[in-house]
């Protein structure tokens, strides 16, 4: 009987697996999918994030591969308004390392296959939860009944864990939209952030590998057209930038919504990442929270310690991190024009403040208080 089940091989999954794995418990990873999904998805990993990823051991092979965000820039009418400087929070990593989220499966698919030879079972989709003692749960995947002391769901705000299980996950939709695309580096930016705070609505604008860059843009509910010559319009209209529509490797249409589960714990099943709760890409806090919850609840796991604790603590972090997000959309929409002088003198005059700085610059970092998970040797 393995020590743990877990079901989804994105990163939260197999960062879970691969702790447990060292501690020298058994583990075995369920994924639906045939094949790694290759698309960029999330780039963001976050000071606390680096630090979980150096504990599972990749990372000197994810600093190698992956871009540093130093800083960043509020630009408004062809100028900077307000800036951003990641040295100031101090600690081993202090920067948003950039890294598409394939690449960081990719490596820490390597690093289990390393612990755990064939713990990975791709192809082998959840199906049910068949029973639960105070020792083990039962459950189905793959057609094949197996067992294991604890049963956990890392498979998304899709979660089939979830759903089997009839747990809530309350919320709503919220009415900020975007469209992104990777594009070929042309700004001159280097490792700096954008921000963008055009009257209709923001661009975001990040470094990633391979001199390519990130662009997201706010657009309207009811645009249909996500195709990358579209996006290259809206962002030539609101920053100046001309970029390659035909270089464009990528691009998303997405929508935001924050909702979080009663609880994490339901028996020996834990729910964990997006499967616990989903909040705004925009901030890119949603990859550093799952890998913490991973931490979390392989620090409990490999203690026999009660998981009670971990809905105050995680589920904390969460509602702090979905206000964050929802404070960066609020600032990323479309203003009325006699708006926008006031938003920048109002900015400017808040940016000039040392203090504030360093703390808009640990909240963007996710390294202010009560946003790490456990102590990290």
């Amino acid at each position: 009987m393995d020590d743990a089940a877990i079901i989804g091989a994105g990163p939260v999954g197999l960062a879970l697996a691969i702790e447990l794995a060292q501690s020298g418990h058994a583990v075995r990873v369920f994924e639906q999918r045939s094949e790694p999904v290759a698309h960029s998805r999330a780039i963001g990993l976050h000071p606390p994030a680096q630090e979980v990823l150096a504990r599972l051991g990749v990372g000197p092979a994810v600093q190698r591969s992956g871009v540093q965000i130093r800083g960043g820039l509020g630009i408004s009418r062809g100028r900077s308004i307000a800036s951003m400087d990641f040295s100031t929070i101090g600690g081993r990593y202090p920067y948003v390392l950039s890294l598409p989220q394939q690449d960081t499966e990719q490596l820490l698919r390597e690093r289990l296959e390393q612990l755990a030879p064939g713990s990975l079972m791709m192809d082998c989709a959840f199906e049910q939860v068949l029973g639960q003692s105070e020792q083990a749960v039962e459950f189905a995947a793959g057609g094949v009944v197996h067992r294991a002391r604890w049963l956990a769901g890392a498979d998304g705000v899709r979660s089939a864990v979830r759903r089997d299980l009839g747990v809530g996950f309350a919320g709503r939709e919220h009415r900020d939209r975007y469209l992104m695309g990777d594009f070929p580096e042309t700004t001159g930016l280097a490792h700096t952030a954008a921000l963008f705070l055009h009257q209709q609505g923001i661009v975001e604008s990040f470094p990633l590998p391979a001199a390519r860059r990130r662009w997201v843009v706010r657009i309207e509910q009811t645009q249909v057209d996500d195709s990358p010559g579209m996006l290259a319009e809206a962002i030539l209209d609101r920053t100046g930038y001309l970029l390659d529509a035909e270089a464009c490797t990528m691009t998303s249409n997405f929508g935001t919504a924050t909702r979080m589960v009663p609880s994490m714990v339901h028996g020996r099943v834990v729910l964990l990442g997006d499967a616990a709760h989903q909040i705004s890409p925009i901030g890119g806090q949603g990859l550093s929270l799952g890998l913490a919850d991973a931490q979390a609840v392989a620090h409990l796991i490999a203690a026999r310690a009660p998981m009670g604790a971990l809905d105050d603590r995680r589920l904390g972090a969460a509602r702090s991190a979905a206000r964050r997000a929802q404070v960066n959309m609020l600032l990323g929409r479309a203003l009325p024009r006699w708006a926008v002088p006031l938003r920048d003198s109002a900015m400017s005059r808040l940016a000039s403040s040392a203090w504030l700085q360093g703390k808009v610059a640990r909240d963007f970092t996710m390294t202010g208080p009560g946003q790490r998970s456990v102590p990290v040797a």
